[in-house]
């Protein structure tokens, strides 16, 4: 998605020109009141060039189709990623996916309520209140059930 400037210039100006009367109403000397816009006029233009030059990766789909594909991926074959579902042997394969030894190590040494666990937070994106109220278990055990697993990892 672009960066219109005609358009996002004229909400800048607008939301300044009530902030103006605002910063005048309640006193603010005008040379105050030009420091922070000339602040605000920076951030502005930073973003600006931010939005223009940075072109986002997808996250949500996977498209087959060239027409509906990022213009990285159609400039840059390396940034491709394909797989089959039929790669995965079980539930938990994922596991094998893990290139850190350490990691996979402690990955792999977790019991299977565990691991459940972090499959259905980390892979399939349930937060803990989804987890409750599919009857998973409750929210506080949830909680501090990734409190211990986190302590693992730290260690």
């Amino acid at each position: 998605m672009g960066f219109n400037n005609a358009a996002e210039r004229k909400k800048f100006e607008q939301r300044w020109a009530i902030l103006r009367k605002k910063y005048r109403k309640a006193g603010m000397p005008k040379e105050k009141i030009d420091e922070m816009y000339e602040f605000d006029w920076s951030t502005f233009l930073s973003e600006r060039r931010y939005r223009e030059h940075t072109q986002p990766l997808p996250t949500e789909s996977i498209n087959e189709d060239e027409d509906g594909m990022s213009g990285l991926f159609k400039k840059f074959d390396s940034l491709k990623v394909t797989f089959s579902e039929d790669d995965f042997s079980g539930r938990y394969s994922w596991v094998e996916t893990i290139e850190d030894p350490d990691l996979h190590a402690k990955v792999a040494s977790l019991s299977l309520e565990d691991l459940e666990l972090i499959t259905l937070v980390a892979i399939e994106d349930y937060n803990q209140s989804d987890l409750e109220r599919i009857g998973y278990q409750r929210q506080y055990t949830t909680s501090r059930r990734l409190a211990k697993i986190k302590k693992f990892f730290e260690t």
